[in-house]
């Protein structure tokens, strides 16, 4: 059945696509995307890895028994690459790859499970709440241009609201452990016995929930900042591209893209990679601040070949590293 489900939403992403290029001028498109030239895909790429090593960085610092040093930031890097491969690929709200990144983490540099699992929980949280402030600026750019009507302002604002309550309820689970209050409850039950190691689990990684969040605050703040940065850079990207293909937009316009595409992705993680949805809203946005849809779509493409780059280094990275979901699974079992 989850088979099923995960192939209805690919199907919807890729009619969504289909749909916002049937209404695109494609002699138009082909002549922005030509226009990137060699230069400009390698001057893409470099501000992506810097957008990427940002997200790096923000993980790093949610993990106290790991030094701050370019070692563990560069096997950091190459872990997350291999693990974000699989998110993009999995229609599981960027978790996918979660547990491939842990067992790359356990089987090559001996970081326990459960510590890795808790840090990337931690920074998913850094993660949110740093795209709650920047979706917050965007939006009130949006609020302030006279492109977009009322109600698409509503929509966004809506988007953004969705998204810090889920913020704060994301990370009050984690802090409050709701996962053990859950776990002592179901215990009683005379059935408990038979899940008596994964209970200890899920109160152990709660445990490391309440000393992060008590005893690192300074880190937990460091690591938003530096998934903020993440956010920015990716403002970055936009801006580039744009001049190349020859629109060049405002900061703030940029702003305004940029944070509602990571909205509306974030929002519609149950379709892979944001496949369509991603391509609609560059469509809708940037054709409302320019006045040619086909730049938007343009954009997106660009956008999708980088993504497309980044994927191929990153399975050469996971052959590379071995890696195996049967041994994923076996391992995580010994583990936990």
């Amino acid at each position: 059945m989850s088979k099923i489900i995960k192939f209805l939403f690919l199907l919807l992403g890729i009619g969504l696509l289909v749909t916002v290029t049937y209404q695109t001028d494609l002699a138009q498109l082909a002549q922005h995307i030509s226009a990137i030239g060699f230069f400009g895909v390698a001057l893409i790429l470099i501000v992506y890895s810097l957008y990427f090593g940002a997200d790096v960085l923000s993980w790093q610092i949610t993990m106290p028994k790991i030094p701050l040093t370019i070692l563990w930031f560069g096997r950091l890097y190459v872990v997350r690459m291999i693990g974000e491969a699989y998110n993009n690929l999995t229609p599981t709200a960027s978790l996918g790859g979660e547990p491939i990144k842990a067992w790359l983490l356990k089987s090559n540099w001996a970081i326990p499970i459960r510590d890795s699992a808790s840090s990337l929980v931690i920074a998913k949280t850094a993660s949110m709440f740093s795209l709650s402030i920047f979706g917050c600026v965007g939006v009130i750019f949006l609020f302030q241009s006279s492109a977009f009507a009322g109600e698409e302002k509503n929509i966004a604002l809506g988007g953004l609201i969705f998204i810090i309550f889920s913020s704060i309820v994301f990370f009050m689970m984690q802090y409050f452990r709701f996962s053990s209050y859950v776990v002592g409850k179901i215990s009683s039950n005379r059935f408990a016995g038979l899940l008596q190691k994964a209970f200890s689990t899920v109160e152990d990684i709660d445990k490391k929930f309440d000393v992060f969040y008590r005893e690192h605050g300074l880190r937990f703040g460091v690591a938003c900042l530096a998934a903020m940065a993440n956010w920015l850079i990716g403002i970055v990207e936009v801006f580039v591209v744009l001049h190349l293909i020859g629109y060049p937009l405002s900061l703030a316009e940029v702003f305004i893209i940029e944070s509602l595409v990571q909205l509306v992705r974030t929002i519609t993680f149950f379709i892979p990679a944001g496949l369509g949805t991603q391509e609609g809203t560059f469509f809708i946005v940037v054709g409302a601040l320019t006045g040619v849809s086909s730049a938007g779509l343009a954009v997106a493409l660009i956008r999708r070949f980088r993504e497309l780059i980044w994927l191929a280094v990153s399975f050469l990275l996971a052959i590379f590293y071995s890696v195996r979901p049967s041994t994923i699974s076996k391992l995580d079992l010994e583990e936990l």
